[in-house]
This record gives C-alpha cells, sequence and structure tokens, in this order.
C-alpha cells in the first residue's frame, strides 16, 4: 500500500542527511532537530502541531525501509523512537547483531537473479550462511533460535508469504517461492507436469543407479525438524504444507546433481522422486512423531488425538467422519493405546541396549585376556631361551673345570653356584609364567561361555521384542496413511 506524498517526502528527506542504514535507537535528538531544520519547521510550533503525525509516519516508514519496526512518540523539542526487536526476548545487543544480518539481507534481495538456481528458488551460499551463524555462535545462542531469527529476518526481506518456505540445508539457506501445479495439455501426464514418464525413468537412472534414498534420509530429520516439527504444528498446518515441503527438499537434493539443460524438468521429475519415495518418506515422518509421543509431548499428543473413529456434528446436523488409525489388520489405534505399545516397546529396547552394553564388555574383557595370552606367551618362548642360555653355559663351566681340574678353584666354584642360582631363579620365572598361561586359559574359556550365554540371552529378548516391534511397525504404517488424509 503506498504511503501519501508528504510521508515520502520526510522519508526522501531523511535519506539526504541521515547515515545509510541507520539502527534507530542511533536516531539523536540532533537528527530530529535537522529535520525539522529542514521542514521549516523548527521556529514554527503551530505548523509543528499540524504536520506532527506527518513526521511520525514519514520517521516510521524510514525505518520501515530497513525493516525496523518502531514507534515513535515527538514532541516540539525531542523525539522519542521505541525499538521493537526481531525477537521479544532479545537484548539490544542482539538485536544490533541482527540488524547487521538485515543489511546483508536485503543487499541479497535486491541481487535476486545472482543467488537464483530456478525461478522461484534462490541459494544462500555457504560462506554468507556461515557469516549469518557466527554472531550467533559468538553470543553463545543455540543454532535452534539462530534459525529462528534468521528465518523472522528473511520473511519481510524477501516478501515471503505463507506457502514459501525456507531450508536451512546443505550448508546452504534455500528460499523456495511457492509456485501452483504447473498445468499442462490435455494428454499430457499431469503427474510429473506434463513431462514424459519415459523421460524421467531414464533420467532417474542416469542420475541415480543405485536410488536416491540416502541423500533423502541425510537430511529429512533436519526438514521435519525445521519445517514439519510435531512439537509445534498443528493437522491443518501439516496437511497444508507437507507436500510443498517435501517436494521443496528433493528440488533442493536435485539441484546440485542436475544438468543445467535438465532444470526445465525439474518440477516433473521431483514429481517423479516423490512418488517413489513417499512411502518411504511418510513412514519417516511417522515414526518421527511416535518419538514425540513416547517423549508425552504434549503437542504431539494433540495432534494424535485428532485422529479418531468419532463422528462430528455441527450446528446445522452435518455429520464429518474423523479419520482413525487403522493398521493393516482392521485395528483402531488411539493415543492411549499407541502410547501403550510405545513404552513397552521402548522398554524392551532398552533391554536389548543393556544386554549390548553387557557383550561388549564381555567382548572386550576376551579382547584383553587374549592380549595378554598372546604375551605370556611370548614371554615364555623368552624365558625358555634365558633358562637354555643358562644351561648352556652351567655346561660350559662344568667342562671347562673338569678340562683344567679346577673343580676345587674358589673362582670357578663361585660362578658355577651363581650359574646355578641364575638357573633356579629363571626356572621360577618360568614356572609363574606358564600359571599366568594356565589362568588366562581358564579365564578366557570362562568369558567364552559368558559370552555364549550372554548371547543366548539377547537372542531371547529379540525374539521377546519382536511381536512388539511388529505392532509398532504397523501403527507407524497406519499413521503414515492417515498422515496423508485431508
Amino acid at each position: 500500500m503506498s504511503k501519501p506524498k508528504p510521508v515520502l517526502e520526510i522519508v526522501d528527506l531523511l535519506k539526504t542527511f541521515l547515515p545509510s542504514n541507520l539502527y534507530a535507537l542511533d536516531f539523536s535528538v540532533s537528527h530530529y532537530k535537522s529535520l525539522l531544520d529542514k521542514l521549516k519547521v523548527s521556529k514554527d510550533e503551530k505548523l509543528f502541531a499540524l504536520r506532527k503525525g506527518t513526521l511520525i509516519d514519514g520517521i516510521v516508514e524510514y525505518f520501515n525501509l530497513t525493516f525496523q519496526v518502531v514507534s515513535v512518540d515527538i514532541s516540539f523539542h525531542n523525539c522519542s523512537i521505541t525499538k521493537h526487536f526481531t525477537d521479544d526476548t532479545s537484548s539490544e545487543i542482539l538485536d544490533r547483531m541482527l540488524f547487521k544480518h538485515s543489511k546483508l539481507l536485503i543487499d541479497i534481495s535486491q541481487k535476486k537473479d545472482a543467488y537464483r538456481t530456478l525461478p522461484y528458488l534462490l541459494s544462500i551460499p555457504e560462506e554468507t550462511r556461515d557469516l549469518l551463524l557466527k554472531g550467533f555462535i559468538d553470543k553463545n545462542e543455540s543454532m535452534d533460535k539462530a534459525r529462528k531469527m534468521l528465518r523472522l529476518q528473511i520473511q519481510p526481506i524477501f516478501n515471503l508469504g505463507e506457502r514459501d518456505i525456507t531450508f536451512f540445508l546443505r550448508g546452504r539457506i534455500w528460499i523456495r517461492y511457492y509456485t501452483p501445479p504447473k498445468k499442462v495439455l490435455e494428454g499430457e501426464d499431469k503427474r510429473y507436469a506434463g513431462e514424459s514418464q519415459e523421460e524421467l525413468t531414464a533420467m532417474y537412472k542416469m542420475y541415480f543407479p543405485k536410488g536416491i534414498w540416502k541423500d533423502i534420509e541425510s537430511i529429512l530429520s533436519e526438514v521435519l525438524e525445521e519445517k514439519l516439527n510435531f512439537s509445534i504444528i498443528d493437522n491443518a498446518t501439516f496437511s497444508k504444507t507437507f507436500i510443498p515441503v517435501f517436494r521443496g527438499m528433493i528440488e533442493i537434493l536435485l539441484i546440485d546433481v542436475i544438468n543445467p539443460k535438465n532444470r526445465d524438468k525439474i518440477e516433473g521429475f521431483t514429481g517423479y522422486i516423490l512418488r517413489i519415495y513417499f512411502d518411504r518418506i511418510l513412514l519417516y515422518t511417522a515414526k518421527n512423531l511416535l518419538l514425540f509421543i513416547e517423549k508425552r509431548d504434549k503437542n504431539a499428543e494433540i495432534f494424535i488425538k485428532t485422529f479418531s473413529d468419532d463422528t462430528l456434528i455441527d450446528s446445522t446436523g452435518k455429520k464429518t467422519k474423523k479419520y482413525a488409525i487403522v493398521d493393516e489388520k482392521q485395528q483402531i489405534w488411539n493415543y492411549v493405546t499407541i502410547l501403550s505399545i510405545l513404552m513397552q516397546y521402548k522398554q524392551a529396547k532398552a533391554r536389548i541396549i543393556s544386554q549390548n552394553n553387557i557383550l561388549s564388555t564381555v567382548k572386550e574383557q576376551m579382547k584383553q585376556s587374549e592380549e595378554n595370552l598372546k604375551l605370556e606367551k611370548h614371554s615364555q618362548v623368552i624365558q625358555e631361551e634365558k633358562i637354555e642360555i643358562v644351561l648352556k653355559k652351567i655346561a660350559d663351566s662344568e667342562l671347562v673345570n673338569f678340562q683344567n681340574n679346577k673343580a676345587s678353584d674358589p673362582i670357578h666354584a663361585k660362578r658355577h653356584e651363581d650359574l646355578i642360582s641364575m638357573k633356579r631363579t629363571e626356572e621360577n620365572e618360568l614356572y609363574l609364567i606358564k600359571n599366568r598361561i594356565a589362568n588366562t586359559t581358564i579365564e578366557l574359556g570362562r568369558q567364552q561361555k559368558k559370552l555364549k550365554h550372554e548371547t543366548e540371552a539377547k537372542n531371547i529378548l529379540i525374539e521377546q521384542t519382536e511381536p512388539l516391534k511388529e505392532t509398532y511397525e504397523r501403527i507407524a504404517k497406519a499413521l503414515a496413511l492417515v498422515l496423508t488424509k485431508r
């Protein structure tokens, strides 16, 4: 909506003498008096009174140009500005940092074509994203808050509507403007925006011979956390946004892979890939919702309670059948019964994790015992070699004594006794080594038996958990199916 000409004239006048991109709280009394002087109302209080409303609107509009929301209170001699922070809980220090971000984002918004990967998709590069996030990191703010604040800034600067989406994916910031489904000619395949299924199949085989699920899965949790967070989102918003969100996610995956000459087919190609993986994506999403239920998240509880076997009757008597969570065995599930299974399954998985920890400990002990046994056997070989050397020295000594008839020579007798003593010491050490080998062998055998026993115990737990796992999977599939109903 265009502003009245007098208001725009004040805005243009402020542009002539104020520093560019002035932070609102830095607008001083001196700036205000300069404005009054240039408008020739600084010495005429009656004229000021007549133009007061226009002055306020002009100052407000000037700061609106840099997406700063302010309240202005003026008198003939003074001006007071209240800055409404981007985040109500923020301090002025954080808000000043966000204002610096705004200036960078405004500059990008004025050069959209340089960041446009598709007519409706902007990609803000990694270095810019890192620069925007750095301020939050330096101030020990969480990444959740950083993304939330940046989204709040991006929305007005890039004029995003309700259906437009901001993604923080693959190291970049993506801005995806909503586009209505492509109109196709009569006889063309509407599912794939008029593209030939045969051609899309050939493209899929060329670009993704091993499939693309790993790539989808690698970012799906982040997409759910940011755009379809079950601790925040309601059923109506989910129903309205989940398809555009998943389409946008796949487009971002494709944009770095697809040949630029094929980009005109990206809408149809996105639809083709989404159709292939839609059930897996929804199942992953349903299991994500079940995690929130397991954690007793209140919003997720409200979300899932919307699905029931009830019939609503409005004031006119019109009946509306709600969608129930019905599994493949035609069993109907509600919040209470789902939560019961989830808690049982959680406990069963916890027992398996505990058993795995026991097995890991036993395996680590066995590994240590095997290393000890190896070292001791190596020590045994060395010790036996030492004894062989001493025995040879003893034999040589006895031979020399016999040949030289010096058996009664005190020096040779002492040397002989020392060798005998050394032999006894080395044999004692060998005895201890063999004992340690025997004990370690016994311990290793005990550990091997324990490993077998604990492995059997784990297998029993897995077997006992299997029915719960099967029930959990049935619930997840039923929930994935009902999530698509609108």
